[in-house]
């Protein structure tokens, strides 16, 4: 570990896994689905946070997907995604942005999980991290057309 990531800190709770060697301090266009419909801080918390600090029933405690940040590389994975959990009730709002070296750590999650097909990007945020302010919200009609 750099000395710079050393001085960078994550949340308490992330102790409880290893993050994949593929993970680091970059930039990644990505797509982000807003429950709360707008680009604020609520929709834009790890999967641990949303699900009230505990670990979803399909994932185990040291799975690094648990604490991070969902976003996705291309558009129709974002709505493959939205249509699977109920928790993302329409009308919702599409954000498009892009990692931030200062936010956290991240990389696509098919570069360590093998025959991982979707364009899933994990983002692992240090604490007092910011993501949404990378984001603005799109549509998806405008997206298709682009």
């Amino acid at each position: 570990m750099t000395e710079q990531l050393a001085k960078k800190v994550f949340p308490a709770y992330f102790e409880n896994f290893t993050l994949p060697e593929t993970a680091q301090e970059q930039e990644i266009e990505v797509y982000r689905a807003c429950r709360t419909r707008k680009i604020e801080r609520e929709s834009f918390l790890n999967t641990y946070e949303e699900n009230s600090f505990k670990v979803p029933p399909d994932k185990t405690e040291d799975d690094p997907q648990v604490y991070c940040l969902s976003t996705y590389r291309k558009l129709r994975d974002v709505k493959r995604f939205v249509i699977a959990d109920s928790k993302y009730q329409p009308p919702w709002a599409l954000a498009k942005g892009h990692t931030t070296k200062v936010d956290g750590l991240s990389c696509e999650t098919k570069s360590w999980k093998k025959k991982f097909r979707s364009s899933h990007v994990d983002w692992w945020l240090y604490e007092g991290a910011e993501p949404w302010l990378a984001f603005e919200v799109t549509t998806y009609e405008k997206e298709t057309e682009a």
